[in-house]
């Protein structure tokens, strides 16, 4: 128990001081050495960021290729600590902390990060996978709650104490708690060591690497594309405008910034802190469903927008827009989450990749609309009529999207007979002590984070068998089955077979 609560508190930490880095790069200007000279190359900004994420994801697509040809390879705990150290490097190029402020340094920083914030971000999600639904929202509502307050208290610092965090601080803690927390490979899609001609689907029907279905896919990428495309034409970290929420506190009614924060900053981070809470309160009730989640960011984008052309002051309608997208977002990885949960077995690493590479590629191509739009001569984002009706198209498109596409998505990636919520209900008929023995093993590794083949040989060995009758068994090399054993005893804490069985019996 204490071992899961130590766990849990290391992600969300360094979950936290990621997100509280994404939220720096995506509302806050303060990462900008002259504001000036970044809104002048918005666009560009805009793209380079994207380009960047895609950039990273397209490197972690080509990484789980060569993981699936090369079975031997084994993902390292200290690289990590490179991603750290390359955020780190991303902030402080964007910042003008290396060379002297200038548009291609600002251009190529913000590339440079989107490239970093993707590999990170993928290594979050291979950590957190093997996490059962609950546990990993949770620590989801935990992490969104400490990086909003995060991102709102350093906000109020001066500018040199924020960049000293965003360049140094949070990269470092982001990467340790990750290594701390990513100890082995856990997607249970990258088996190390599976055969080529036998995947772990009893009839023998899964392929290699398995396919998520096209509406999810649809789904997913429209309602990204739609959402990025209204958010490049108004970025809230370059958005500046006289706030009437901070006059009073300045006392000055030109006052646009707080700090170093903007309204539309403040009001998204706001919105995604109560979102946080809703999300723990409706986590720990177990009654949350995808349903809500989607409905939420679609709403916050809808109202946003449609409010945004009668120009509320201080832009408090794109604050509620980006937060609207973020909810957006998070739905998006939940709802693959839930997929993948429900289909075990199966080669996921490279169907997830290749999703988030589609969408990422869908964001470019908004930004390359957005910057088409601006070559225009009749073109003007600040003219009612054009804000009126690309607002208007957007929601639209959105609305289009959560009537027809969305419902297709929650019967994909409903609750289940198989799900992790199903597995640990109660139920009235007695268990036969086979199916005692599988909620055992599977309360066992959960409780240590073991993969699924992890979990397998666990279940092996608690039968007695041997490591060559688990190489012919699971089709495995020898060096692959003793590799899992390792991992099996840093794991659980011990250092023999005895041990480890002992620990499973006094677990039960």
């Amino acid at each position: 128990m204490v071992q899961k609560l130590q766990q849990s508190t290391i992600g969300a930490l360094g979950l936290g001081s990621f997100g509280t880095l994404v939220l720096f790069a995506l509302l806050s200007g303060a990462l900008y050495e002259n504001a000036a000279t970044a809104f002048r190359f918005q666009t560009p900004l805009i793209l380079a960021g994207d380009l960047g994420f895609a950039a990273g994801l397209a490197l972690g697509l080509a990484l789980e290729t060569l993981l699936e040809k090369r079975p031997d390879l084994q993902r390292h705990s200290g690289s990590t600590v490179l991603l750290g150290c390359g955020l780190c490097a991303a902030v402080m190029l964007r910042s003008g902390m290396l060379f002297d402020a200038a548009p291609w340094d600002t251009v190529l920083g913000d590339g440079l990060l989107g490239f970093f914030l993707a590999l990170t971000g993928w290594r979050w999600w291979l950590a957190l996978l093997p996490l059962t639904s609950h546990d990993a929202l949770l620590l989801l509502a935990r992490a969104l709650a400490g990086a909003c307050l995060a991102f709102l208290a350093l906000s109020l610092l001066p500018q040199g104490f924020i960049l000293l965090a965003a360049s140094l601080l949070i990269p470092l803690v982001t990467g340790g708690c990750l290594a701390t927390f990513d100890c082995a490979p856990s997607v249970p899609s990258s088996d190390v060591g599976a055969s080529d001609d036998q995947s772990d689907d009893p009839d023998g029907k899964t392929q290699k690497t398995a396919r998520l279905p096209r509406v999810l896919v649809l789904a997913i990428v429209g309602s990204l594309f739609v959402a990025d495309l209204l958010m490049s034409l108004f970025p809230v970290s370059l958005y500046t405008e006289a706030s009437p929420l901070f006059a009073p506190l300045t006392g000055s009614v030109d006052a646009a910034t707080l700090g170093n924060l903007t309204q539309p900053a403040l009001i998204a981070a706001l919105a995604l802190l109560a979102f946080s809470l809703l999300l723990w309160v409706m986590a720990r009730r177990h009654q949350l469903r995808l349903p809500l989640l989607c409905s939420l960011g679609f709403f916050a984008v809808a109202v946003g927008f449609v409010t945004f052309p009668y120009h509320m002051p201080g832009g408090a309608p794109i604050g509620i827009a980006e937060a609207g997208e973020g909810i957006i977002a998070l739905f998006s990885l939940a709802a693959v989450r839930s997929y993948v949960r429900q289909h075990p077995g199966n080669r996921w690493n490279r169907a997830i990749l290749l999703l988030a590479l589609a969408a990422a590629l869908a964001m470019v191509i908004a930004d390359l609309i957005i910057i088409a739009l601006y070559q225009l001569p009749f073109f003007d984002y600040i003219d009612f009529h054009i804000r009126s009706v690309l607002s208007g198209i957007g929601v639209l498109a959105l609305v289009a999207l959560l009537v027809g596409v969305m419902p297709h998505v929650y019967a994909l990636t409903g609750t289940k007979k198989d799900s992790d919520e199903s597995r640990t209900a109660g139920t009235d008929s007695p268990l036969s002590p086979e199916e005692s023995a599988e909620r055992a093993l599977d309360a066992f590794a959960e409780r240590y984070r073991l993969s699924p083949r992890e979990r397998e040989i666990v279940g092996l060995l608690s039968r007695g068998r041997d490591v060559p009758y688990i190489e012919q068994e699971l089709v495995l090399s020898k060096s692959t089955v003793k590799t899992h054993i390792r991992h099996i005893y840093e794991k659980c804490g011990v250092s023999s077979r005895q041990d480890l069985l002992d620990l499973l019996h006094s677990s039960n």
